[in-house]
C-alpha cells in the first residue's frame, strides 16, 4: 500500500505540512505538530515516532483498502487511515483505548504491540484488529511502517454514547 520511499517522498511535500497532517510522538507519548520538512529532520534525531493523518486519500491502493475494510467489516460510516513510522526503540503513545475499532496493517518491518495485556507481533503484509475500547500500546521493538485504519463512528454518536455513560455512572453513584 505504501513503502518507506513513498513515505519519505510524502514528508518532503509542503502539502502535508500546510494541511497539518504530520505529527511526532514524543518521549511522553504526546503528539506534536510538525510544520516543515526541516522540523521533521530535527525530530527524527530525537527518536520520535512519526504519524501522518488522513492517509485514506494518499493513493488509490489505500483508498480502496479503506473501502474493502468498510465492506468486509460491514461498517456503515467512514474509514480513516493514519500512517505511523517508528524506528526501533522510538517513542509511542502510552497504553490507551480508541472509541472506534482499529485495524493495524504492517507495510514494512514488524510491529510489536500489547493488546488487552497480550503481546502481539505483526510482520509485513499482516494485520491485527483491535476492537473499540480495548487497551493497547505499540512497543516499537523494531522499525515498522504501519497503517492504522479507524472504523469511525459519527462524532454525534460518540458524544451521545459518552453522555449516556456519564448519566449511567451518575445513577450508579447515587444508588
Amino acid at each position: 500500500m505504501i513503502n518507506k520511499s513513498q513515505f519519505i517522498s510524502a514528508l518532503t511535500a509542503n502539502h502535508m505540512y500546510e494541511q497539518n497532517m504530520v505529527y511526532a510522538i514524543d518521549e511522553q507519548g504526546r503528539e506534536q505538530l510538525i510544520t516543515s520538512f526541516s522540523d521533521f529532520c530535527k525530530v527524527q534525531k530525537q527518536n520520535y515516532s512519526i504519524k501522518i493523518e488522513r492517509m485514506e486519500n494518499f493513493n488509490s491502493t489505500i483508498y480502496e483498502y479503506c473501502w474493502k475494510i468498510k465492506t468486509d467489516w460491514k461498517h456503515e460510516q467512514h474509514v480513516t487511515c493514519h500512517l505511523f513510522f517508528a524506528g526501533a526503540g522510538s517513542y509511542s503513545f502510552d497504553m490507551h483505548t480508541d472509541p472506534d475499532d482499529v485495524v493495524i496493517y504492517c507495510c514494512e518491518g514488524s510491529k510489536s504491540l500489547i493488546i488487552d495485556d497480550k503481546p502481539v507481533t505483526i510482520i509485513q503484509g499482516e494485520y491485527i484488529h483491535i476492537p473499540a475500547y480495548t487497551p493497547h500500546q505499540a512497543l516499537n521493538k523494531d522499525e515498522a511502517l504501519t497503517l492504522s485504519f479507524g472504523l469511525e463512528n459519527y462524532t454525534e454518536d460518540k458524544i451521545n454514547n459518552e453522555l449516556a455513560d456519564v448519566s449511567q455512572n451518575n445513577r450508579n453513584m447515587s444508588a
